[in-house]
């Protein structure tokens, strides 16, 4: 594999990690909820009114009949609050009953503590979810915390706060626990908290008024349940008869505030109006009211101030789906969303053609980008791009509306930008072309042909055939100059014979 492609590969890989990546659209799992908060000393001056207790009450009283909880209480160690009857500290929220006892253990919170040991918090955490061993739920650890990491030991305080990263982050990640942090002060362990967070893929926030805590509280419980929400157009919303229940969180602008509500009728409802189908907590910051079987029509939030929410549970449901585009090297998120009815998807319908949908895009530094949905598909799903251009948490909500009808969904999502620019492709080699063979073609009979001179070009010597002409030639050359030599030789003898004369002896014999 070449170099190029192996980087690609591991890019790609990376980026899948980094996000949110489905198939398709699953429910949400029920919740193993774990909410730890701070006792130290500290907190009687971080948090005097000791909001975090209704606040906390606020994120329980929203769970569902499936969800579990445990109420854990940490100083020096971490220590879980019962509730009701449970064998268990992490405890169903089944029945009423169980929830108002659930309300109850957030009261026995105290503010008496002389440590912070966070690394307790932590693991107590970790050792409730592991003594559930359920599967198919989502387990989630809320911590709030006012201070630093502080046995009363600064070296060994040292020691767990980097166990803390060494040893419990794993644990966290292995155990797909989300911690959703919150710090009091700024003289929390900012740094600590937000890296639990962000390596747990859970939030992290900071909450130093005492007006933001249960919007905190809020947005967590939107971020791990998406639940299906009613748009507040001036503290007004419009309910349809699908509508089974709503809660409505109200916030005061001050803690004398009334809180009211008008129903399309005209009626007005308050805390001390009685009705069954009506439950009103009070607190300071906010009030928060549950409505089964509401009324249609128009509804009306009176004398609060900004940032309501309405959640409702209805059987007509928004669903929504985000996934990134896994073929572009710069992140690009593929948004579909749809109604549902009955657990059957709603296509070609009459409400499906009247609807508007819009998404309302928080980037991290809090700019607002709006972008429409596309027309239905056949099958009755809406889809829309949107391509991040900057690192951190995006927030994002999904609102579809009507003449009768409007729903809400919140989702969040963590965009990392890659720094590098993507590779260029290398350039195609071609293969060097195969020369095809070549086949001698039989030798045809000889004809008798008049030569004609070949080109220049065309006379191409071959080396052998000059070495051998030249020997053969050599050869024949000697061979005629040792003939003749020879010749010359004889003649010249028999010349020289011929003159010599007779000797005297030779006559007389």
């Amino acid at each position: 594999m070449s170099k190029s492609i192996t980087h690609l590969v591991g890019l790609i890989l990376a980026i899948s990690s980094l996000f949110f990546i489905s198939a398709e659209a699953k429910e949400k799992l029920p919740l193993d909820a774990i909410v730890i908060m701070d006792s130290s000393g500290s907190m009687k001056y971080t948090d005097p009114k000791q909001l975090r207790k209704p606040a906390a009450k606020l994120f329980i009283n929203l769970l569902g009949r499936e969800d579990k909880l445990s109420v854990v209480s940490f100083s020096s160690k971490g220590w879980p609050i019962r509730i009701g009857q449970s064998r268990t500290f992490l405890t169903q929220l089944k029945t009423e009953k169980i929830k108002a006892s659930a309300l109850k253990a957030t009261d026995e919170i105290s503010h008496k503590g002389f440590q912070t040991n966070i690394y307790a918090a932590l693991e107590k955490g970790i050792e409730l979810v592991k003594q559930s061993k359920q599967q198919n739920r989502d387990p989630i650890i809320v911590l709030m915390s006012d201070g630093k990491m502080d046995v009363g030991n600064a070296a060994k305080s040292q020691l767990l706060r980097e166990k803390i990263i060494s040893e419990l982050i794993p644990q966290l990640k292995e155990n797909g626990i989300k911690v959703y942090s919150i710090a009091f002060t700024q003289k929390s362990d900012q740094q600590l908290l937000q890296q639990v967070a962000e390596e747990t893929d859970g939030r992290y926030a900071l909450a130093e008024s005492d007006d933001v805590l249960h919007k905190v509280f809020a947005k967590i419980f939107e971020q791990s349940k998406e639940p299906n929400m009613l748009p507040l157009t001036e503290n007004k919303f419009m309910v349809d008869a699908s509508i089974q229940e709503i809660t409505i969180i109200a916030n005061k602008k001050n803690s004398k505030s009334k809180i009211f509500l008008e129903s399309s009728n005209g009626k007005r409802y308050n805390v001390k109006t009685k009705n069954k189908n009506m439950k009103w907590f009070v607190s300071n910051s906010f009030d928060m009211i549950t409505i089964t079987k509401p009324e249609e029509g128009e509804w009306k939030i009176l004398f609060s101030g900004d940032g309501n929410k309405a959640y409702i549970v209805a059987n007509m449901q928004l669903r929504t789906d985000y996934q990134y585009n896994t073929e572009s090297f710069y992140p690009e998120l593929i948004i579909k969303t749809w109604l549902i009815k009955d657990n059957e998807t709603l296509s070609n319908n009459e409400l499906i053609n009247n609807l508007e949908i819009n998404i309302e895009i928080e980037h991290p530094d809090k700019k607002l980008e709006n972008l429409k949905f596309s027309s239905a598909a056949k099958n009755g799903v809406f889809k829309t791009l949107f391509k991040p251009t900057m690192d951190g948490i995006y927030s994002a909500t999904v609102i579809v509306t009507s003449k009768t009808f409007q729903r809400q969904q919140f989702f969040s999502f963590r965009a990392k930008i890659p720094k590098e620019p993507p590779p260029k492709p290398e350039p195609a080699v071609e293969p060097e072309p195969v020369p095809e063979p070549i086949i001698e073609a039989e030798p045809e009979p000889v004809k008798p042909v008049i030569e004609k001179e070949a080109a220049p070009e065309e006379v191409k010597a071959e080396p052998e055939s000059d070495l051998v002409d030249a020997l053969i030639i050599f050869i024949i050359g000697n061979l005629i100059l040792i003939f003749i030599g020879a010749n010359a030789f004889f003649v010249y003898r028999m010349i020289k014979n011929k003159k010599q004369p007779v000797k005297t002896e030779d006559k007389t014999e």
